[in-house]
């Protein structure tokens, strides 16, 4: 679904992820764990990624909570 989607625009599905949570007005930090140093690049190239509507639409109804 959106890994695959997101791979195809040649980034991981965890950049685009964190540039989604970046993005958010709620969140004022997020939290990474890279085991190498290469996991740590692509995290924080996150914070430069641009994302699409399509993109934003896809994660938001992810992550939706569902009503209780």
């Amino acid at each position: 679904m959106f890994g695959d989607k997101a791979e195809v625009r040649g980034v991981s599905p965890a950049r685009s992820s964190l540039a989604w949570l970046l993005s958010k007005l709620v969140v004022t930090s997020v939290i990474v764990g890279a085991k190498r140093l290469e996991q740590l690049e692509v995290n924080m190239a996150a914070a430069e990624k641009e994302l699409t509507l399509e993109e934003f639409q896809q994660l938001d109804e992810v992550s939706a909570l569902t009503p209780e």
